[in-house]
């Protein structure tokens, strides 16, 4: 089982052929609104890969907390999802005609969502604890140090990028960046940006996803690197959450780091392949269609 800590939020998309400029206006090719969030995106991938995932978090007391929740509500368990006063977390999303994108986020209720909502009970059910950066930090600290005592494995996807104490971030079983959370990652740490070094100075396993040519990481001494799935791209919005998402639940049901980037890097090709967020996630059984290829 996987217990997700995460954002979740409601996605404006705006399609057009190119990105705006400063002081600039364009006007859409297309407009949609999509539920989303680093944790709900990366919690549905995991879920529809077909592992079991709990689901916790915030949203508030609005119109938008039913869309950003519509897709987990069928997917996961999203007992654990409190209401609160703040208004559910938002983004708007630019995506240009090579699918290019640009987002800004309105944390909101997610910025009060808190870890003690994994009861210690739950906790020692999970294998994983799968955790981003668009919630309090403090509640993610929090979350990493009861992980580690704990039997489950922690994955904390550091995105966005967010200085956290080095002593915690080498609590964390597995920390996985993208070329630029890599490059700000190894500003503070005053080291190169590859896993290897990056996971060296912190005595932890580290994952760096590199867009089109793949994936590496550097965990309990072994080097790993594997390509990326050829497709034409459409939309690259949800690529990482889905990478992230299909990650946890190969490594909740027992593969070996590589079989488990393998498989990711597959289901993400097929999100980079379609329009949209968590509407472009496979699931399980067009993964393992695509991995037979």
């Amino acid at each position: 089982m996987i217990i997700t800590f995460g954002s979740i939020n409601v996605d404006f998309v705006y399609e057009a052929e190119e990105m705006p400029q400063p002081g600039q206006t364009l006007l859409a090719k297309r407009f949609r609104t999509e539920s989303g969030g680093k944790g709900a995106n990366q919690a549905l991938a995991a879920a529809r890969d077909g592992a079991e995932v709990v689901m916790v978090g915030a949203v508030g007391n609005d119109s938008l907390a039913e869309v950003g929740l519509q897709n987990l509500i069928a997917a996961t368990d999203t007992s654990r999802v409190a209401r609160v006063d703040e208004p559910t977390g938002n983004a708007s999303i630019h995506i240009d005609a090579k699918g290019r994108n640009m987002i800004v986020v309105a944390a909101g209720a997610n910025l009060v969502a808190s870890s003690e909502a994994v009861e210690e009970q739950l906790l020692q059910q999970a294998n994983v604890v799968l955790m981003q950066m668009e919630n309090d930090v403090a509640e993610v600290e929090k979350l990493i140090r009861r992980v580690r005592k704990s039997h489950a494995t922690s994955v904390l996807n550091l995105a966005p990028a967010f200085p956290l104490d080095e002593k915690v971030l080498s609590l964390c079983d597995i920390i996985v960046v993208n070329e630029d959370e890599a490059e700000a990652l190894g500003g503070w740490l005053g080291c190169d940006a590859h896993a290897e070094a990056l996971a060296v100075r912190l005595g932890t396993g580290v994952l760096r996803t590199l867009g089109g040519e793949g994936a590496e990481a550097f965990a309990v001494g072994e080097y790993i690197r594997i390509p990326a799935m050829k497709i034409d791209v459409k939309d690259t919005t949800a690529a990482g959450d889905c990478f992230v998402g299909v990650l946890a639940a190969g490594l909740d049901r027992g593969l070996p780091l590589n079989s488990a980037m393998e498989r990711a890097s597959v289901a993400a090709g097929l999100a980079c392949s379609r329009a949209g967020s968590q509407m472009s996630i496979p699931d399980n059984v067009e993964t393992d269609s695509a991995l037979s290829r």
